[in-house]
């Protein structure tokens, strides 16, 4: 046996590097293949959190377009309403559109955009059945009254969606859906009550009851 393997050692090695480097090759495409499929899943997600995002800045400018109203507010700025608010069939257009633009994309948001977005769609809500009396001519004067809101509360959705493009568009990491979707109901609260909607409420009523 031993004159045999002396006899037979080189090709026996060769056979084992043979199969050796066969078998590295194979690991080798294998690992690289399985790399390239990994990248192309990603691609596709980063696309899909890309655009969620971008959608979400798309929404905030539409919330901060003004309509003039002509003369001036009494601290000296030209009188604007939010263009959403231009009337009652406008606005519940706008906020179906909305709902259903942050809705498809939520699952890819970040957890601060998520967050931001129900806050969003929470004073919406409200305001929608705030006014469910108030006559359609009316929305632009109630819409003077809000116009901070609308700047401010879109502001916020802004920088969240900003923020993923900021410090986490490179990062390979999905957002955990195990987290809480909300602000914590405090804190929920304590924004919308420091809202001109709750704490103007009587100038907001004011305005959609005004004759004109």
């Amino acid at each position: 046996m031993e004159s045999f393997l002396k006899e037979n050692a080189s090709a026996f090695f060769g056979l084992l590097g043979a199969f050796l480097g066969g078998f590295l090759s194979f690991f080798a495409s294998w690992a690289i293949k399985n790399r390239e499929y990994s990248l192309r899943i990603w691609d596709r997600l980063l696309e899909r959190r890309i655009k969620s995002h971008e959608n979400l800045i798309a929404i905030a400018v539409e919330m901060r377009v003004m309509v003039t109203l002509g003369g001036k507010e009494d601290d000296g700025e030209i009188a604007r309403s939010p263009h959403v608010l231009f009337s009652k069939e406008v606005f519940e257009a706008w906020l179906a559109r909305f709902t259903q633009r942050t809705q498809e994309g939520s699952t890819w948001l970040t957890t601060k955009a998520k967050r931001e977005v129900n806050f969003v769609q929470d004073y919406l809500v409200t305001l929608h059945a705030s006014l469910a009396e108030v006559p359609s001519d009316k929305y632009l004067a109630v819409g003077q009254v809000l116009r901070q809101d609308f700047i401010s509360i879109s502001s916020e959705l802004e920088k969240s969606a900003y923020d993923y493009f900021e410090n986490e568009i490179s990062k390979r990491k999905l957002s955990q859906l195990s987290e809480w979707h909300k602000y914590p109901r405090q804190h929920t609260e304590a924004r919308l009550t420091s809202t001109a909607l709750i704490s103007k409420w009587d100038s907001v009523r004011k305005a959609a009851s005004h004759k004109t």
